[in-house]
């Protein structure tokens, strides 16, 4: 074998190897991609869920708002309404920013940086969502009492004694478990993106 033949099929050999390892690193790239998206879903579906949730609430308070003959419940209704929409918007947003990191077009620094904010927000609406959970629990009573015609219940204080410190526990246990969870994906999902260097 001549020295040119050998060079050409060098060549040749060099460039199928390139291609194929070309074919390996796309294939690879579109099953982390598939995996990292999928793994978020452990935290989109649950948020899903309870905007669909929040979204029934805001539109029955909104179709009964005319019936509500205290003053004080119709600001309640409002602020109730405000936080049931705006709440689940700013979550599902923030999700999305997080699961539509282009895995296949950026450099892997690039993709964990661009992750980290989509993520700082994520958790920013997380700890408003707290916050107005709270208020919440406390602006979506009377309404809802008045249009049951229950209102009496509302005016015992014993109820407010027990209604506020065991709403407060038990949001504080269900926010636990949540974080809980989502902390895992998030870890997770972060964890794929940085083997990707």
């Amino acid at each position: 074998m001549e020295l040119d033949e050998m060079k050409s099929l060098w060549a040749d050999l060099s460039l199928q190897v390139e291609k194929q390892d070309k074919i390996q690193k796309e294939l690879l790239m579109q099953i982390t991609k598939q995996k990292f998206r999928s793994k978020l879903n452990g935290i989109r579906i649950p948020e899903l869920i309870g905007s669909f949730i929040c979204v029934f609430y805001a539109m029955y308070l909104l179709s009964y708002f005319g019936e509500f003959e205290m003053w004080y419940n119709q600001i309640f209704a409002l602020i109730t309404i405000l936080i049931l929409i705006v709440l689940p918007t700013a979550s599902l947003t923030a999700i999305k920013a997080m699961r539509n990191v282009r895995i296949d077009l950026d450099a892997p620094a690039t993709i964990l940086e661009k992750f980290r904010k989509s993520k700082d927000r994520f958790w920013k609406v997380q700890r408003y969502g707290m916050i107005l959970g709270g208020v919440l629990m406390i602006t979506i009573l009377p309404p809802l009492t008045e249009l049951n015609g229950s209102v009496d219940k509302i005016m015992n204080p014993v109820f407010w004694m027990i209604y506020i410190p065991g709403g407060f526990i038990f949001m504080y246990l269900i926010t636990q478990w949540a974080y809980k969870k989502y902390n895992g994906t998030i870890d997770s999902s972060e964890k794929m993106l940085r083997e990707l260097d």
